[in-house]
């Protein structure tokens, strides 16, 4: 990256160190991990830390991408929630059936991207569980 590593904002600045004696083949095996993934050491141990803590998984690749497309479709039925309420503060109610239906459209997207998340996240949590059972 051009001009170095961007600037954290204020809520992710890291101030704090953590040290952690590993042996030889441990250093060697977190390396060659973070070297195979374009990670940093430090950043491996960061996600380890968050899945760990239950902050839940750091996504990349595609389930970033998943998450990206979750994102346009909740802000689209926010989109949404918002002209119905400026619909009906304004006195264009309309029929029940109308808004009853589209209510309910809206219910059934978010909770889907509910579903989709929470799919996304217990996958992540199941891989890193079965490869911590897997390396203890």
């Amino acid at each position: 990256m051009a001009g170095g590593r961007p600037k954290l904002s204020l809520r992710t600045k890291r101030d704090r160190v953590v040290h952690v004696r590993l042996s030889e083949g441990e250093l060697s095996a977190l390396t060659s991990f973070a070297t195979s993934h374009n990670l940093t050491t430090s950043e491996v141990l960061r996600r380890l830390v968050r899945q760990a803590s239950g902050f839940g998984p750091t996504f990349d690749g595609d389930a970033a991408k998943g998450i990206r497309a979750n994102v346009v479709q909740l802000r689209k039925a926010g989109v949404n929630l918002n002209q119905i309420t400026r619909a009906l503060n304004s006195g264009r109610a309309p029929g029940y059936a109308d808004l009853t239906g589209g209510v309910e459209r809206l219910a059934r997207i978010v909770a889907g991207q509910i579903d989709m998340l929470e799919g996304l996240c217990a996958r992540a949590r199941e891989r890193a569980s079965q490869k911590v059972v897997r390396d203890v």
